[in-house]
């Protein structure tokens, strides 16, 4: 195993994904009553609120394993570009927003969710274009 920045950009994302998915899992209840208030789910806010944290836990399980390190990377930058354009969304267009996020991110705004989810996505893509410059130098 060769420790590059995507070794180091896994483990950020791994604690992000894990830290997210696992307080929503704890607190469904809760935050599927916040995700029904969002236009854009509304009546699907019981599914969402347990796959979405399901999903974050498996790119936990991918980022974890060097075989499937990449997948993981991928499945990230999937779900970050989906977590930002639904945060632009609701910034531009929902007059009154509420929240669904819980510790840390909770003390931002918005507009600081969609920078610090800016922030992660550049490190994505720098993990993943560095296993695939790996892979080609091996």
């Amino acid at each position: 195993m060769k420790l590059n920045a995507a070794f180091f950009i896994s483990i950020l994302l791994i604690f992000l994904f894990a830290y997210t998915g696992s307080s929503k899992l704890l607190d469904s209840k809760g935050f599927a009553a916040v995700l029904s208030k969002i236009p854009l789910i509304g009546r699907g806010a019981g599914i969402v609120a347990i796959l979405l944290p399901l999903a974050e836990l498996l790119i936990v399980l991918l980022l974890l394993f060097e075989r499937t390190r990449l997948i993981g990377l991928y499945a990230s930058l999937v779900l970050l570009l989906l977590f930002t354009v639904y945060l632009v969304y609701m910034v531009l267009v929902v007059p009154k927003l509420p929240c669904s996020c819980g510790g840390v991110i909770s003390s931002m705004s918005w507009k600081q969710h969609i920078f610090f989810n800016a922030v992660f996505i550049w490190l994505t893509v720098i993990g993943i274009r560095s296993v695939r410059r790996w892979s080609f130098v091996e």
